[in-house]
């Protein structure tokens, strides 16, 4: 996975629901874990922007656009 993918795995986690039990109460040790897979994405995500940032050609610039504006919408 690269950090676009990441990103949007994290997005993807958070966007879902939050517990594929269907625990009744929110806090629920399977919503936590979904909220700790999605926060090692998003470090991962951030971790490959920081790394390829300096030298981030314009190909890769226009995929982290292109996931940054879906995980708004």
């Amino acid at each position: 996975m690269n950090g676009p993918q990441h990103w949007e795995e994290a997005d993807l986690i958070l966007r879902g629901d939050p517990c594929e039990y269907g625990c009744p109460h929110a806090g629920c040790p399977h919503e936590m874990r979904m909220i700790a897979r999605a926060q090692v994405h998003a470090a991962l995500a951030l971790t490959a922007a920081v790394v390829v940032g300096a030298d981030m050609k314009p190909t890769d610039g226009a995929e982290w656009q292109a996931v940054i504006r879906d995980s708004e919408s």
